[in-house]
């Protein structure tokens, strides 16, 4: 439960991450847009008012300046003139009320000689503002601004947060669900097959291992090693129930765990070490893929259970084509390949040096002596 949670946290974490980070780039794109929107209707509006103003300004008409402001101004966009120094002078009136003195963006319009544009609070609302001089004899002698409502810019990011946070909630629901599935069928459930298996390998019985298990690739491997050590477990019990069966009859018969003790004593611990020609296995190539194959030899039959039972490394000649491909860097390989019991260490002869030990030495040599 707790590796779950723990899965399931990281895979919410690092989902909650992404979509976090494609919805601030989406909101920053869509907020983007639409103030270029706002922008491009206040600039429309602002080129076709400042001739009319600059007009009526030069001909002293406040009366035509305030009615070119009163039919523009609209309950979500207000037109706005001030003077050279950034005073109110005409306002729609649904904005009049709450303009103060003054606006920062007409101020910096007015010094800089160029548009200028902001978002600032008035009333209620955020408002877009969007300040250009107005020009006489190529000198600013006030501004126009263009007040837009900018609220629907917040909910609509509210909107995008929201959708993203249940895009969110509803992705992690199925997420959790389809891991929770995965560990449970998995992980879960071959681990408790593998537990009652151990179990009853550990009363003695030979049961083999969970088929679902053992013909899964992440608990395969574990399998087959717990395999081979309850079949050890078992050879070594039954070596012992044999011995002790045998202390009771009274009978002197050889086992392989007599052999194996005997052996350690008249070797005081060292290591068995057997020098032949013939390997015990060798590999060769058939149709495309690797056999293992144990040569018709007496010598092969008469101690490999000697070594089998006992341990230790036989070194032999690697005659298989396919011996190389099986071995260690060191030429070594256990014996049997399922269930090591000694190490066959590999030499490698040329042909020359093949057919001299075993045509010219042994055969011609040894043999006839």
């Amino acid at each position: 439960m707790k590796f779950t949670l723990r899965l399931v946290s990281a895979i919410w974490l690092s989902v909650m991450l992404v979509i976090g980070i494609f919805a601030y780039l989406q909101i920053r794109e869509e907020r983007g847009r639409l103030v270029g929107d706002l922008q491009r209707r206040a600039m429309l509006i602002t080129e076709g008012l400042s001739d009319a103003i600059e007009a009526s300004s030069a001909k002293q008409s406040p009366a035509a300046i305030e009615r070119l402001v009163k039919k523009f101004g609209q309950a979500q966009r207000g037109v706005v003139v001030y003077d050279r120094f950034a005073t109110l002078r005409f306002a729609s009136p649904d904005v009049a009320p709450i303009l103060p003195p003054s606006l920062p963006e007409v101020t910096e319009a007015i010094s800089r000689n160029s548009p200028t544009q902001g978002f600032r609070v008035l009333g209620d609302r955020t408002r877009f503002i969007y300040a250009t001089p107005l020009m006489a004899d190529d000198q600013p002698v006030g501004a126009i601004a263009v007040l837009q409502d900018a609220s629907h810019l917040e909910h609509a990011e509210w909107d995008r947060w929201s959708y993203n946070a249940v895009r969110f909630l509803v992705l992690a629901l199925v997420i959790s669900v389809i891991i929770a599935l995965i560990v449970k069928f998995s992980i879960t459930r071959p681990m408790a097959e593998i537990s009652q298996w151990t179990r009853a390998l550990r009363s003695g019985r030979p049961v083999p291992p969970p088929r679902n298990v053992a013909d899964a690739n992440m608990f395969g491997p574990l399998a087959l090693e717990v395999s081979r050590l309850a079949r050890s477990m078992q050879r070594a019990q039954a070596a012992a129930e044999q011995e002790a069966a045998l202390r009771l009859a009274g009978e002197s018969i050889w086992t392989e765990e007599r052999l194996k003790q005997f052996v350690q004593m008249q070797m005081n611990g060292r290591l068995l070490v057997v020098v032949s020609n013939r390997e015990p296995v060798s590999h060769v190539w058939r149709g495309g893929q690797i056999h293992a194959q144990a040569p018709a030899s007496g010598l092969v039959t008469a101690m490999d259970p000697v070594m089998r039972a006992c341990g230790g490394v036989w070194v032999a000649h690697g005659s298989g084509d396919a011996d190389r491909e099986t071995v260690d860097g060191r030429g070594r390989i256990g014996v049997p390949v399922d269930d090591p019991r000694y190490t066959l260490r590999r030499v490698w002869l040329t042909k020359e040096e093949e057919q001299g030990y075993y045509s010219g030495f042994s055969n011609e040599g040894l043999w006839p002596l």
